[in-house]
């Protein structure tokens, strides 16, 4: 009786393969048609991935999730917010082009318009705002300059610089002497003040270092990672490895406020393994990985850098949080370090 079957199976496999080369014979585009078709759900597939992290990166955040909590459960929050941001969200947003960061952007922007009940959306979008001073002194005529300040959302990185930045030997000798210690919030310190601009006094033009300043203190800070896509076991582990899981911001920016607290700790991350999107977070001090409908406990922080090795995970964006007035023992500081 089973033969039948498996003929019957067989058949109406041929006849598909005739009508499917028929069909390509009166529409020669049609292969291509269905390629294009293939390409857009798989796109459409990573952008509903990267949506549903993103949401839950951002539940995992305790500051954020504060706000939210007498309103809504994760999985409500996740869904009603998911639903808004697909209802307003631009007709065309490829990824490639504007990356997940971008994505995370798009959707903060759009937080202050969703009617949920909260008397303030607005501040859960303030909450990830930075406002940078561009100041700058010229070496050669004093003249100060200062410039508007500039809204942004954290630090975007080229996953490479960092790369290159541990491998080149020079560099590293000659940081390890300006910073004594080559950590992860020297390696900020470095890109933030790598920008030159030329005086602006006439007949001067001398090119002189940028150095931003802040007054204030997001609740979070955003940093997102920019990686080529292709990149082997080997600079993924030479990227994460620079990695931190805490920081000081005043070592990165010069801080001209009155708040003590400048230090930061990773709570949430978004991350690319294949061609979905995990969320990594740290709950009961432990770390956790979430992905599709499963959940892994990954354990400390080690472990997740060994974790971005074994499965090719890039983490894409860093949700740091404000340690506000919590106590910070000395074994929970876990810095890089590029010795």
């Amino acid at each position: 009786m089973e033969i039948p079957n498996l003929i019957m199976e067989m058949e109406s496999s041929s006849s598909s393969k005739v009508q499917e080369d028929t069909d390509q014979k009166i529409d020669p585009d049609l292969s291509v048609k269905h390629d294009d078709d293939a390409h857009e759900e798989k796109q459409n597939a990573t952008r509903a991935s990267a949506l549903d992290t993103i949401l839950k990166s951002l539940w995992k955040i305790s500051v954020f999730r504060k706000e939210l909590a007498s309103i809504f459960t994760e999985d409500e929050l996740v869904s009603e917010l998911r639903d808004f941001i697909l209802n307003n969200l631009p007709l065309t947003h490829p990824m490639e082009s504007n990356g997940v960061y971008d994505f995370l952007v798009t959707i903060l922007d759009l937080i202050p318009r969703w009617n949920t009940g909260y008397d303030d959306e607005k501040s859960l979008k303030t909450m990830f705002e930075l406002y940078e001073t561009p100041k700058k002194m010229c070496n050669r005529c004093k003249l100060d300059t200062e410039y508007p300040p500039e809204l942004a959302y954290g630090l975007i990185l080229i996953a490479n610089s960092l790369r290159e930045f541990k491998a080149n030997s020079f560099l590293s000798f000659y940081y390890h002497y300006a910073f004594e210690d080559l950590t992860f919030e020297s390696i900020l310190k470095v890109i933030r003040t790598t920008f030159m601009l030329p005086c602006d006094k006439e007949g001067c033009g001398k090119r002189n270092y940028v150095e931003r300043v802040i007054n204030t203190l997001p609740s979070v800070f955003t940093i997102a990672l920019e990686w080529e896509n292709n990149e082997t076991e080997e600079e993924i582990s030479a990227t994460t490895s620079v990695l931190a899981s805490e920081f000081d911001i005043s070592e990165i920016y010069k801080y001209e406020g009155d708040s003590i607290f400048t230090k930061y700790r990773l709570v949430s991350m978004v991350c690319l393994c294949g061609d979905q999107y995990d969320c990594m977070a740290y709950e009961n001090n432990r770390w956790i990985r979430y992905f599709a409908l499963n959940k892994e406990v990954i354990g400390d922080w080690n472990s997740v850098l060994s974790s971005f090795l074994k499965l090719k995970i890039r983490p894409e964006i860093l949700f740091f949080q404000n340690v506000t007035g919590q106590t910070m023992g000395k074994n929970q500081i876990v810095f890089g370090s590029l010795v």
